[in-house]
């Protein structure tokens, strides 16, 4: 029988829900933990939630205990609400639990190197490094995040869901190369440099130039290699900006990830804003949507092309793959 003092977790699977989730625990204050792979779920009602649940990292839903986020379009989006701590110029939404609860004076030291890059992780700080010869923190977050798409291409001893919530675990007891070290871990990590160079051809091949935006179209690839999401800021660093388009099959649907670049930083606009008017979400840097109309997909698509340019007007295609 769960303690009634303790809660439910809800928060996501990438790096910043999973340390969310090391605060919660080492609080003593969670007894179960959810990871939701789709934070649309959580508007759409498809997660049932009572006042047990804490989220984080996760949009607002009426009946939660507490929400802590950081995404800026959830501040636009709901009003000032007791339940929904949020704090749109926080690096992470580990940062506000961190902060939330009392930060140095409830956390041990050894979470300071953590704390320090899930902050750069979600807010994309890596640098160019990072990017194209990950180790340590930096490593660890992109063998996490779905988008890298490891978890479809090795055998792996455990399934992922029971992968991360070992991590959560590992993270607030080991050293990140200690957690490096794990055969869970060594195996991902070797799937993710064993594809680094074709999923390197394939960023190449399907990436386009809109003049200050950068537009890799994966909707017709019948195979995605795994890779890292911010390779192709170092590979097209003169745009500032980028839109990722899938397509999946079994649902229809179709997504569309923007980030600005992490190597060229002179993008004014509010990503989270720009995906909200797109029936999605996000903060100011990052941001996704989805539609399940392929016509409605090619309106989004149009929108954040104008949206996002720094000129407006059309956007003939400068297609650009020599490099």
């Amino acid at each position: 029988m769960a303690n009634i003092n303790k809660y439910r977790l809800l928060t996501r699977g990438d790096l910043d829900g999973l340390i969310c989730g090391v605060l919660m625990k080492h609080l003593d204050m969670v007894d179960e933990i959810k990871l939701i792979d789709q934070p649309s779920d959580m508007q759409m009602g498809k997660v049932v939630v009572s006042d047990r649940d804490i989220s984080t990292n996760l949009p607002y839903v009426e009946g939660v205990r507490l929400a802590i986020d950081h995404h800026f379009s959830e501040a636009m989006r709901n009003r000032k609400n007791d339940r929904h701590i949020i704090d749109p110029d926080a690096p992470s939404a580990a940062r506000v639990v961190y902060n939330y609860y009392g930060g140095k004076s409830r956390f041990p030291d050894r979470f300071d190197e953590m704390m320090k890059w899930v902050d750069i992780a979600d807010s994309g700080q890596f640098s160019q490094e990072d990017i194209l010869r990950p180790r340590r923190w930096a490593l660890l977050n992109f063998l996490v995040d779905q988008r890298t798409n490891i978890e479809k291409w090795g055998d792996f001893r455990i399934p992922e869901t029971q992968f991360k919530l070992d991590l959560i675990d590992y993270c607030a007891k080991m050293t990140i190369d200690e957690i490096l070290g794990l055969p869970d871990v060594r195996q991902r990590s070797d799937v993710y440099f064993a594809w680094e160079e074709a999923y390197r051809k394939q960023v190449q091949t399907a990436a386009t130039v809109h003049k200050n935006i950068i537009v890799l179209d994966l909707r017709q690839a019948e195979i995605r290699y795994p890779g890292n999401r911010f390779l192709i800021y170092a590979l097209y660093p003169q745009c500032n900006i980028s839109i990722l388009l899938r397509f999946d099959k079994e649902s229809g649907q179709t997504t569309f990830s923007v980030g600005k670049s992490i190597i060229n930083r002179s993008s004014t606009a509010n990503v989270g804003e720009i995906m909200l008017s797109c029936g999605g979400g996000g903060h100011r840097a990052a941001g996704a949507c989805h539609q399940d109309d392929p016509a409605a997909a090619e309106r989004v698509f149009q929108k954040l092309l104008t949206a996002l340019s720094e000129t407006g007007g059309d956007h003939p295609a400068e297609v650009d793959n020599s490099k």
